[in-house]
């Protein structure tokens, strides 16, 4: 027993005599490492390198939850873009047109955003009841043309929910800006922001600085009979001869002084005839051919060409039915159309000047997209100006 407890003690005491390595016991750097240890290590400074350089993660530029803009302390984000676009956007497959249709599209909710926010400060409220009518109309509509509301919602990804609150902001805007703009169908509640009344004077005056827009082309109308030689015939120069004898019997009958109708049913047959109002033709010049508007602008009504006109392997034979030359069309003749144009456009700025004036109270932001709803305004308004010389 004592033999073999000695055994330890022995092994352990020549271990303590054993040669240490080179340098002192206390340095572990003198000592080495053990491989996975400094595996480890390795491994570890490596990722952190890795981490270091790779440019940090930003938010996913397709992500429905995405923040693009605040107005009023409402939050507008990407998902309200697909809403909007988000069909046309899936059939773009350049980032460069789907990145401006983006921008296009959240100015278009900005601006539809400062009405509604207005429409609710001012107390504008649809109820129940006229939702539930509007929606329905809506629904007729779409079943007019073949779609359903399922249909509709799902190739916009959008809920019920969604879709009833476009219902509300849409009739908001509208009414409200009825109201804004001084005309009848809007809400009590919202008081008049501009004035769309066009006077008689400034009718008148617009007619007066503007006679091109109110020039009437000249104009003239022609009978022409077309004979047509028969392309089936096995003789070619014995068809052409045929028609050109036709066209023939109908010039004189014209020139013996018959009645073009009759002599254009017997010529080319009664159903053809009435099909292509017996060959009556309006134009303006620049319009037909030389040689046409040549006879019709430079005779008198119901003169009958001198001879019938070869026309390939077809004879024409014409009559003219009268010409009107250039004419400004007199005031009293277009009032009423240059009043309606004029009260359109006169709605249409007043529009913009009413945006724009609810912008400048709404808090939009960043600020650069409101700058560039102001802009949008602002030249809208001036092309529109510009179109018209306003």
């Amino acid at each position: 027993m004592r033999r073999i407890l000695l055994l330890p003690t022995i092994l352990l005491l020549a271990a303590c005599s054993s040669v240490p390595p080179q340098g002192e016991v206390e340095d572990p750097a003198a000592m080495g490492r053990p491989l996975e240890l400094e595996q480890r290590e390795q491994a570890r400074t490596a990722i952190e390198a890795d981490a270091d350089s790779a440019p940090a993660a930003g938010p996913d530029a397709r992500s429905s939850s995405r923040v693009l803009a605040y107005i009023n302390g409402e939050v507008i984000t990407y998902r309200a873009v697909l809403l909007k676009v988000g069909p046309q956007l899936a059939v773009l497959g350049e980032e460069g047109q789907k990145r401006q249709l983006e921008d296009q599209a959240l100015l278009d909710i900005l601006r539809d955003r400062v009405v509604f926010h207005a429409s609710v400060e001012a107390g504008v409220r649809m109820t129940r009841d006229q939702l539930d009518a509007e929606r329905e109309l809506r629904l007729k509509d779409l079943k007019a043309t073949g779609g359903t509301l399922d249909a509709f919602l799902a190739e916009r990804g959008m809920t019920r929910r969604e879709y009833d609150q476009g219902i509300r902001r849409e009739w908001s805007m509208q009414r409200f800006m009825m109201s804004a703009l001084g005309l009848g169908g809007g809400d009590p509640r919202v008081r008049p922001m501009t004035d769309v009344f066009v006077s008689p004077e400034q009718v008148r005056k617009y007619w007066e600085r503007h006679p091109e827009r109110y020039l009437e082309p000249a104009h003239a109308e022609l009978h022409i009979l077309r004979v047509k030689a028969d392309r089936a015939a096995p003789d070619r120069e014995a068809a052409v001869a045929a028609a050109k004898a036709k066209a023939e019997v109908a010039h004189k009958a014209l020139l013996d002084g018959e009645d073009w109708v009759p002599v254009y049913r017997r010529t080319i047959g009664a159903e053809a005839a009435a099909e292509d109002a017996y060959g009556l033709l309006s134009f303006r010049r620049g319009e037909r051919a030389a040689w046409m508007e040549e006879f019709a602008f430079g005779n008198p009504k119901g003169t009958v060409c001198e001879a019938p006109v070869p026309l390939g392997t077809s004879f024409v034979v014409m009559v003219a039915a009268g010409f009107a030359a250039d004419r400004v069309v007199p005031y009293d003749e277009v009032q009423e159309s240059v009043r309606a144009q004029l009260g359109q456009i006169r709605r249409q700025m007043a529009s913009y000047e009413v945006e724009l004036k609810l912008l400048e109270r709404a808090s939009v932001e960043p600020a650069e997209r409101a700058i560039d709803l102001r802009d949008l305004l602002r030249s809208s308004r001036r092309d529109l100006m510009d179109r018209f010389e306003l």
